[in-house]
């Protein structure tokens, strides 16, 4: 049991970080407080706040500086993706939950496309852009989550769709475009049943 007491009492420090980031509205190019300043800021041991700190940045959501100190990085670096997908997505069935949560949020979004009564007008461009060279599926769903209006979908969606790519190493060109094609006519006509069955044939 003492073996997980310094991992409890690390968390702890991780997350009461991530939480002063999120009150002090701090972003990427920030400076962050001093170690010594978050020791007593978050009431925590300085070996705690510095095991923290170099685990923050080992997966990229900040940078020392030599000379200047500790900065916020961008927390869209897809370092930070493929290192987790390397150490936490190992699992088959982990792998494969992933892969169903990104079947599931793309369901949801072409659900609510359906459901939408300005569709053709959102959806007007969406076949100039697939005529472009090198675009890809994750460019179809893409376009389809801004046509959704929904960008906290969006967002979700992106997250599990980088997460996809780092596990599964895809992001499909649209090769067989008449498939998205035909996908793209079942959401037209609006109904939910086609339009999962032509899901699930791309």
């Amino acid at each position: 049991m003492e073996n997980e007491r310094p991992q409890s009492k690390f968390a702890e420090v991780v997350d009461k970080i991530r939480e002063m980031i999120a009150a002090d509205g701090l972003v990427p190019g920030d400076k962050m407080p001093s170690e010594r300043e978050l020791s007593e800021r978050l009431s925590a041991a300085r070996s705690s706040v510095r095991e923290a700190l170099r685990a923050l940045e080992l997966l990229g959501l900040i940078e020392t500086r030599r000379g200047e100190g500790t900065f916020l990085r961008d927390f869209n670096d897809h370092q930070l993706v493929q290192l987790l997908s390397t150490f936490i997505l190992q699992r088959e069935q982990t792998k494969q939950d992933v892969r169903l949560t990104k079947e599931i949020l793309e369901m949801g979004c072409l659900s609510s496309l359906a459901m939408l009564s300005d569709l053709e007008e959102r959806m007007s461009n969406l076949s100039e852009s697939m005529r472009e060279e090198g675009f890809t599926e994750r460019d179809f769903f893409t376009f389809l989550m801004d046509a959704s209006g929904n960008s906290l979908l969006k967002k979700i969606w992106l997250i599990v769709s980088d997460y996809a790519a780092a596990i599964h190493k895809e992001d499909r060109l649209l090769t067989n475009k008449d498939a998205f094609i035909h996908l793209i006519d079942r959401v037209k006509a609006r109904n939910i049943k086609d339009i999962f069955d032509a899901y699930k044939q791309l």
